[in-house]
């Protein structure tokens, strides 16, 4: 695939060239980890969310780099799946122009190495990246964010070798087929998956795309249920959370995959998987006793079987998450889960 310029009409080129070299000094040290890679399925997706810093930040912390480089070198998806929170917008007080320039420096961080090694990545918006939130009048009141999000996500090097279905209104909303999988990407950025958007899903899944997909994934970044310490209360999960997880198995989706509550946890919701995709910097799951930890997670699929595999690393260690970092049952803000069979990052896992 083409390595598109990291720099684009000189706007923000010493920016983005910042935000590159402070991810490289990581990089040898990732090279020379112990980096954990379990067994390949016949298909192989990361989700790798939540990673932004501080408003207007322009720089990744360390982990992100030793996350990319173990993407592009050692597991080697077929895809990676980013559940928003990309970038750190959201604040009315940034200059407009630093909306771009921290798009450019996650192309530099992130998208570039990705386009480099010929792996293709999906995003869905986070809160920080461009919100859903509407004033009482219909205006979005994070337009700035928007419309840099849209403006970024439209340049046609993010979407080579994928085949997109029904994707005018990305990167907001889309599906995509990439081999047997497929994807639908949701905005949800804020509270509240509209009727439209709902039977805008509904219609994408009914698509032969959708059905003759060997793998169904549904990635937004809300979850349907909150789970960490702090996200656990309205406006932290998304409304009427329970008629979409209805609409979602209707639609014999595999799993719903979300960011936002950064904490990760692989949980199953009165049949529906749905897979908390931690991030950089998690949070504490709430009424369990392990700390809080970061997150990366591989899925690995096999079609003979029909097994499904979560494998989740910490991206300090590099290791999978020790076999006291999740309870086998969480009591949710919106639901209970039960910790999904397909979970087999340590010990224990499936029992």
């Amino acid at each position: 695939m083409t390595l598109s310029r990291v720099t684009r009409s000189g706007l923000v080129g010493i920016s983005a060239l910042l935000a590159v070299l402070a991810c490289l000094a990581p990089w040898s040290a990732a090279r020379d980890a112990a980096i954990h890679d379990p067994p390949r399925g016949d298909i192989r997706a990361v989700v790798f969310g939540d990673f932004n810093g501080p408003y207007g930040s322009l720089t990744y912390p360390p982990p992100v780099a030793r996350v990319i480089v173990s993407i592009t070198e050692i597991w080697r998806p077929d895809l990676v799946l980013l559940p928003g929170d990309l970038v750190a917008g959201q604040s009315r007080s940034l200059p407009d122009e630093r909306f771009a320039a921290m798009w450019e420096a996650f192309d530099g961080a992130v998208a570039a190495p990705l386009r480099a090694a010929g792996i293709p990545y999906l995003a869905t918006m986070g809160n920080h990246d461009a919100s859903s939130l509407r004033t009482a009048d219909g205006s979005y009141v994070f337009a700035r964010e928007r419309d840099a999000a849209a403006g970024y996500w439209s340049r046609p090097e993010h979407w080579e070798g994928l085949r997109l279905i029904e994707a005018a209104a990305r990167p907001f909303t889309y599906g995509v087929r990439l081999g047997p999988l497929f994807v639908a990407v949701i905005d949800a950025s804020s509270q509240l998956v509209d009727d439209d958007q709902r039977a805008w899903l509904a219609r994408v899944l009914t698509s032969p795309e959708a059905t003759e997909a060997e793998l169904r994934f549904v990635m937004g970044h809300l979850p349907l249920v909150g789970i960490a310490v702090g996200r656990d209360r309205q406006g932290e999960v998304l409304l009427d959370a329970a008629s979409l997880r209805d609409l979602l198995l209707a639609g014999s989706v595999d799993a719903y995959l979300s960011g936002h509550q950064a904490a990760y946890f692989p949980g199953r919701w009165e049949g529906l998987e749905l897979l908390f995709a931690g991030g950089i910097g998690g949070r504490a799951l709430r009424d369990h006793h392990a700390p809080a930890r970061s997150a990366v997670t591989l899925v690995d699929a096999d079609f003979g079987s029909g097994e499904v595999r979560y494998t989740t690393i910490d991206p300090i260690s590099m290791q999978p998450y020790p076999a006291d970092a999740l309870p086998p049952r969480l009591d949710g803000y919106g639901g209970g889960l039960e910790r999904s069979t397909r979970d087999v990052s340590h010990p224990g896992a499936g029992d």
